[in-house]
């Protein structure tokens, strides 16, 4: 038989025998390892396996501009990679006065303050004074605070930047008590910002401020701001936060707040503590008295800027 077919056609027919057969030990082996039934959506969280910079990203970043520079890093931060943070702290300085305000860079400010990592937070609030070409000396503060005060219309801007220099440790109690004055202006706007410019500075001494704006301003905007930065916007890390939880507690059945407020009040509890209970006063203060210490320790034992993001 093997005399009568030409080579080639026994080479296409043995090619196509194992072909099948091949095809056939795959098909039984996919079926023997197919799941019965389709992967569930829910279920424990992998761990993230973050990247790091690679020696070609280093090298590639030593060629581009100052703009180019900030907005690869601050993106490379947001995903984590390491070494990220550390190159920013290691050029940010240099960036002053050659950096312009970009749709890109805004999109990654935005995203980069509501990251789980108070690093990276930290990295955008450096960035966002060599943005703005802003030197972290006693002398800038001076001079945003009295652009503030001889021209209102100045103040919803002044604020957020004088809460990033109090944030990097210039001039913080003097704009602490400026910024609580500005919470309370006549304007909107004013209130507004000046409740983030709270955020940035991360003392405990801001967590009265935010559940005094949470109660009573007459904006609900500015009350959400007030609630958020409690429960994860800004720099308050996760063991500070949790003390603002009396004070909500205090606020679950005052009278005098509206539902939507009150709302807010058990959502900043729920992500303050990481204990998902009802919107009910007595849950709360029970988990409280009998949990409360032991969750601030648990928070306390972890790394300090590791806090709720939405990345």
């Amino acid at each position: 038989m093997r005399s009568l077919i030409p080579v080639g056609r026994l080479a296409l027919i043995v090619t196509t025998v194992c072909a099948l057969v091949f095809t056939s030990s795959s098909r039984a082996q996919q079926s023997a390892d197919q799941p019965s039934t389709p992967i569930p959506l829910p279920g424990k969280p992998i761990p993230p396996d973050y990247s790091k910079l690679s020696e070609h990203n280093i090298e590639w970043l030593k060629t581009q501009p100052a703009q180019a520079q900030m907005e690869f890093l601050l993106g490379a931060a947001i995903s984590h990679d390491h070494g990220a943070t550390d190159m920013i702290a290691k050029l940010v300085e240099d960036w002053h006065g050659k950096l312009h305000r970009t749709q890109r860079w805004q999109d990654l400010e935005t995203t980069a303050l509501y990251a789980n990592d108070l690093r990276v937070r930290a990295a955008t609030i450096e960035i966002n004074l060599a943005v703005n070409n802003l030197a972290k000396t006693e002398d800038t503060a001076k001079e945003l605070m009295e652009s503030g005060k001889q021209q209102e219309s100045n103040r919803p801007w002044d604020a957020w930047e004088l809460g990033t220099l109090a944030s990097r440790g210039i001039e913080a109690d003097r704009i602490h008590e400026l910024l609580v004055t500005w919470a309370h202006d006549n304007q909107q706007q004013t209130r507004f910002w000046a409740v983030e410019g709270l955020a940035h500075i991360g003392t405990n001494d801001t967590i009265k401020d935010f559940l005094d704006v949470l109660r009573n301003d007459a904006s609900m905007d500015v009350r959400e701001r007030a609630g958020c930065s409690l429960a994860k916007s800004g720099m308050l890390n996760r063991e500070q936060r949790m003390k603002a939880v009396p004070g909500l507690l205090e606020l679950t059945d005052d009278p005098s707040l509206n539902a939507t407020t009150r709302t807010w009040v058990y959502q900043a509890l729920r992500e303050i503590t990481n204990e998902n209970l009802p919107n009910d006063p007595a849950t709360w203060r029970n988990w409280y008295f009998s949990k409360g210490a032991e969750r601030t320790q648990e928070f306390k034992r972890a790394d300090s800027w590791a806090v709720l993001g939405n990345n």
